[in-house]
């Protein structure tokens, strides 16, 4: 993701977390055998991009201008820049200073700067090793890489005594790789801006399976394969990407996520909405979806907030993808004139459990008991028979009421537990009562429930006390799921 996102103009700062020996310092170094090729403007230190010069010596020249043969600079393709910064590198050495070679020259001594390595690795990667250590012991060198990485481009500030400052823009991505069990830490414990400055936090764990550890030992020595394809397909993809959009609804819910859980930077969404849109241009899609952006937030996330919060965050965006999922239309609801994904029993009306335009993963919570309301009724006999699945039972002298097969809720326990004190000075039952009573078990597989009517009356195990004097647990709680004191 972050060399499309890099080729197409735009960083994507990468940090690898993860205990040391788990491949994170070679995946990334193997990275730049895969990066794409760049074309800047022949023999430019700075990359300049041919159609949009930026360093002091080719800022000045576009196309058309002058009437000599520089006006149109010569181009060239070059591999993408790829520089690693150590814990041993000097200040002058990363930004730059004064070309010796150009100042001691016989025939034209002249002063002027040489970049150094981070605004030469323009469009390109910069590598650092252990960046929790580096962020302790070189705090001037993560000052810069403050700047670098605080807007996208980034600028760094060349000073010299003697000459003027030549500030340059940077456009590179930063990736880093970290051991956060070690000393001195996470890197959010030591420099919390520079870790906020990362668009993604990958965890990297050692290999669970003996077939990953086996292909790679079997991958030492076997040869590299040619990376012409990957190359142009890296390039293509970054094409690709200039033309995905993001829908107002996944905008919206990202501005509401910022606001609703306390997000500190905005960087975190802004790196969201960068990251989908990569995703959703290697998976050749045009417009993103909930599913690019449940699969990119727990990587932009995870060293913004706290874990719990992220763990609410993914389940309510679950709700919404599976909200976003709409059913065909079948045969049958065509016939019967019933609109997609209506409930059958009710047409042209809207059903509870569709999501509402307003929040449309309500629908999608926890499971509702789906059962019918009761309704009052007769205790006249129906000629029409009863549909599959459905038994009939009664809660008075006069009611029938219809009963769906489905898992007893919590009440329903309680109810069944305490449904034997019930019988105690109730009136006889009537025929059609008990009648109800005794079809109310006939459906088989079904837990016979308790008939209060036939259930001798016991007293209660503890004598009676004040409601004031229970706790919310033996209220609210059976005693089966009560922890047991010890």
């Amino acid at each position: 993701m972050s060399l499309i996102s890099t080729a197409a103009g735009s960083p994507l700062h990468v940090h690898a977390e993860g205990l040391r020996g788990t491949g994170k310092t070679t995946v990334m170094r193997w990275a730049r055998t895969i990066a794409p090729e760049i074309t800047r403007i022949k023999g430019c230190l700075f990359q300049c991009d041919p159609d949009n010069p930026h360093c002091p010596t080719h800022a000045d020249k576009t196309r058309g201008s002058g009437t000599g043969e520089g006006s149109f600079p010569e181009r060239e393709t070059v591999p993408m820049p790829f520089i690693e910064i150590g814990h041993g590198a000097k200040l002058g050495t990363i930004l730059g200073s004064i070309d010796l070679a150009r100042l001691t020259d016989p025939e034209k001594p002249q002063a002027a700067l040489l970049p150094g390595s981070i605004p030469m690795a323009n469009r390109g990667i910069i590598f650092i090793d252990e960046i929790n250590r580096l962020a302790e012991t070189a705090p001037e060198i993560t000052d810069v890489l403050l700047s670098v990485m605080g807007t996208k481009p980034g600028r760094v500030k060349i000073e010299e005594v003697g000459l003027p400052p030549c500030e340059i823009e940077v456009s590179s991505s930063v990736w880093a790789a970290s051991n956060p069990d070690e000393d001195p830490g996470p890197l959010e414990e030591i420099r919390k801006q520079l870790a906020d400055r990362f668009d993604l936090v990958i965890p990297v764990q050692r290999p669970s399976s003996p077939e990953v550890v086996e292909k790679l030992l079997l991958g030492k020595h076997e040869k590299a394969e040619a990376q012409a394809p990957l190359h142009g397909d890296f390039l293509e993809k970054a094409r690709r990407l200039k033309s995905v959009k993001v829908p107002d609804h996944i905008l919206r819910y990202m501005a509401q996520l910022y606001v609703q859980r306390n997000v500190e930077s905005l960087r975190a969404i802004e790196a969201l909405e960068q990251c989908s849109r990569v995703l959703a241009a290697i998976r050749g899609k045009t417009q993103v979806s909930f599913d690019e952006v449940a699969t990119v937030l727990p990587l932009v996330l995870r060293h913004r907030v706290e874990p719990l919060v992220l763990s609410e965050i993914l389940k309510d965006l679950e709700l919404r993808k599976a909200a976003a999922v709409q059913p065909r239309p079948s045969q049958d609801d065509t016939q019967q004139g019933r609109t997609p994904g209506e409930p059958t029993g009710s047409p042209g009306k809207p059903s509870a459990l569709q999501p509402s335009p307003d929040n449309p993963a309500r629908s999608q919570s926890e499971p509702r008991d789906t059962a019918p309301r009761a309704s009052p009724c007769t205790s006249e006999p129906q000629n029409r028979e009863d549909p599959p699945g459905v038994t009939r039972g009664a809660t008075s002298e006069s009611c029938r009421l219809p009963q769906m097969n489905r898992r007893p809720t919590l009440l329903d326990k309680v109810l069944a537990r305490y449904r034997g004190f019930l019988g105690k000075g109730s009136p006889s039952p009537s025929p059609t009562s008990r009648r109800c009573r005794e079809e109310n078990h006939t459906t088989p597989g079904e837990k016979d429930m308790p008939d209060p009517a036939r259930t001798k009356p016991v007293s209660p195990p503890d004598p009676a006390r004040r409601i004031a004097y229970f706790s919310w647990e033996e209220i609210i709680l059976p005693p089966e799921w009560r922890d047991s004191p010890r």
